[in-house]
């Protein structure tokens, strides 16, 4: 779950080359759902692309499926989304592991929010500003516009442009048609006003939601900071956008007219535990660990978890359980602390002590898949497969496209004896990694042990997953 592989130096900084500062800056939007958006390209052709494009993001990006992390950001998302007008989809969230400053609705209500924009907010206003100002993009239509005047003609050629546009070298380039970067030029080139619009209006669907309308000033200042540690990689296309110092100034002459009347307190407690479970364990390990360095005196209780969660992925494990015993000593009564000391033990091979505290988290807290998933394991190391695979599918059923889930289920299985069961979820593994030819692999073998019209109808339901992800590897 969440797996915590390291990101070289080399990756990160073709990430910040591609995409970083796009949130806001660029901000990548949604086609916002009429019945009619121009020429052919109705509600019903909008829903097959963002649904193709949603298909394609998760095959190509690395797709954080934490619960804890996910659901925090769907609930931010949709605090704010309620303030949109009526919309024909539901707005639907994903977290992308990727360490640039970014986040972007796609076509059809698809939004992802990439964990660099999590790391680097200070608090949850600044975090729902940029979601507010890619709303407000949506609401008003921005992206759609875009590509009327590319004339773009067929699902294919959109899709590949948005494939450029949103996910760049990394994930989008072999899916660009024709005329790929006129079209993407069009799309990025937003007027000045495009970009005075989608900051008026994301103000508004902010203030609405009860978050401080200076949080959007606040993430406009983080963002101008890191676009001088750019350099000369920041991207030429964001020259033709009105300067950040600019924007901050209207801005902030839009909240002095607000004199008089209180601005909002937003509750952060939620918003540091998330932030800490992102930069201790989805960051390049020496990034994360560099949050957390120096003088542990006088920090939060949430600060020496972070920091024992970034040594134990750096394998310094004696410093790591030291800055672990330290968490559980000041809030050991906290699920989150318990969960992620509970993980740590695991890793190290302290079955017994890992049980206890995950034991714990799921009595407190049933729901925490995460605290499951790792207790599920103990259980198998420990003979007892039953209950492990019991604990497991509860998992699989509230993560289903979760990979490591999927693979660890399938070797479970496979030491249970029943290889049907354990093929089909190595399968399912392989899908949801991205892997194709250990996916046909396991596919096949599943289809040579496939016994009853039960075990074929779960294979046809793999089978179409296969086709619907594949088409983007």
């Amino acid at each position: 779950m969440i797996p915590q592989a390291s990101s070289s130096s080399g990756v990160i900084a073709r990430h910040i080359t591609v995409i970083v500062l796009t949130a806001i800056l660029i901000a990548g939007t949604a086609l916002p759902g009429m019945a009619q958006l121009f020429g052919g390209f109705d509600v019903k052709k909008e829903r097959e692309l963002g649904d193709q494009f949603d298909h394609l993001v998760r095959s190509r990006m690395a797709v954080v499926e934490d619960p804890e992390i996910v659901d925090y950001i769907t609930t931010l998302v949709s605090d704010i989304a309620r303030h949109m007008p009526p919309q024909p989809w539901p707005i639907k969230v994903g977290v992308l592991r990727q360490n640039a400053l970014n986040a972007f609705a796609g076509p059809a209500g698809h939004m992802f929010v990439f964990t660099g924009l999590i790391a680097n907010m200070e608090n949850e206003d600044e975090l729902a500003a940029v979601i507010a100002h890619e709303l407000a993009h949506v609401s008003q239509r921005h992206i759609a516009q875009k590509i009327e005047k590319a004339q773009l003609v067929g699902l294919a050629a959109m899709l590949g442009t948005l494939a450029g546009v949103f996910l760049g070298s990394e994930g989008g380039q072999a899916l660009a048609y024709g005329s790929q970067a006129a079209s993407q030029a069009a799309m990025l080139n937003y007027s000045r006003e495009d970009e005075r619009e989608a900051d008026d209006v994301g103000f508004q669907y902010l203030s609405a939601a009860g978050y401080s309308p200076q949080g959007m000033v606040r993430s406009f200042e983080i963002l101008k900071r890191k676009q001088w540690i750019m350099g000369s990689s920041f991207p030429g296309y964001l020259s033709t956008h009105p300067a950040l110092t600019e924007r901050i100034g209207y801005l902030e002459d839009r909240i002095a007219t607000l004199k008089g009347k209180p601005l909002p307190k937003t509750d952060n407690s939620r918003f540091l535990r998330i932030r800490t479970l992102v930069r201790a364990g989805l960051m390049d390990e020496q990034i994360s660990l560099a949050f957390y360095d120096g003088e542990q005196s006088g920090k939060s209780c949430l600060d020496k978890l972070g920091r024992g969660i970034a040594l134990g992925r750096l394998n310094r494990v004696a410093e790591a359980r030291q800055s672990f015993e330290q968490a559980l000593a000041c809030g050991g009564d906290d699920s989150l602390i318990l969960r992620e000391a509970g993980r740590f033990l695991f890793g190290v091979g302290d079955f017994d002590a890992s049980a206890k505290y995950l034991q714990k988290v799921i009595l407190l807290h049933p729901s925490d898949m995460v605290a499951t998933f790792f207790y599920a394991r103990i259980l198998a190391e420990k003979g007892d497969l039953r209950h492990g695979i019991e604990y497991l599918e509860r998992v699989s059923t509230s993560l289903p496209e979760d990979s490591e889930v999927r693979l660890t289920l399938g070797r479970m299985y496979g030491q249970a004896g029943d290889y049907f069961k354990a093929h089909l979820n190595l399968a399912y593994g392989a899908l949801y990694s991205n892997n194709a030819s250990q996916a046909k692999f396991h596919q096949d073998k599943a289809r040579a042990l496939a016994s009853s019209e039960s075990d074929r109808r779960e294979l046809d339901l793999f089978e179409a997953s296969l086709k619907q992800r594949s088409r983007f590897w």
